[in-house]
């Protein structure tokens, strides 16, 4: 580390820019399909991915020994809800390198770059497309907000507030950062 990395923390701290996403994410999360757990078709899932459900899970990318789950499609886009949420078909064993790598890219953009050729690309590619058909069902908001319009609206209007809300304490954080700046020796 070098000296120089301490300038990150002399900037002053942005509730709204710093917070954004995750409302975001929160929002999308709320209101993303949620799988009831059911160990039988959990097992079936991962049988279905060439996977022992009783075994140590591998990674569906790189095959290493798994540590986590990957959501296929990302929760969020361009601030809204997308994919499949938390349904089985959209959740995948995955270790963490290949977790982090993959970031919000997705799952076939990412597969293709660590498959170790193009067959076994084509061959995982198939067998993952196969998994989101087969346990998962896409969100469609467009759908939800003309199904319930009202509720569609307040619910969107209600993050635009707490957006709001976040802007106004940046501001007053700003003039009492000010006060508090001046008090010091």
């Amino acid at each position: 580390m070098k000296m120089q990395s301490v300038k990150s923390h002399f900037a002053p701290y942005s509730i709204l820019q710093k917070r954004k996403t995750t409302i975001n994410h929160a929002f999308a999360s709320a209101i993303a399909p949620v799988d009831e757990y059911d160990e039988a078709i959990c097992g079936a899932a991962l049988r279905f991915l060439g996977q022992d459900p009783n075994g140590d899970l591998e990674c569906v990318y790189c095959g290493s020994q798994a540590e986590t789950w990957d959501h296929l499609v990302g929760l969020v886009e361009k601030a809204e809800l997308r994919g499949c949420g938390h349904q089985l078909g959209n959740l995948v064993p995955c270790c963490r390198n290949c977790n982090s790598k993959k970031g919000a890219k997705g799952w076939d953009v990412f597969l293709k770059g660590v498959a170790p050729n193009e067959q076994t690309f084509a061959a995982k590619q198939r067998l993952i497309a196969s998994h989101v058909d087969r346990y998962s069902a896409p969100v469609n908001l467009k759908e939800v907000a003309e199904r319930m319009p009202d509720e569609w609206t307040r619910y969107c209007e209600i993050k635009r507030e707490i957006f709001q809300l976040m802007a106004e304490a940046d501001a007053i954080a700003a003039r009492l950062r000010g006060i508090v700046a001046s008090k010091r020796v």
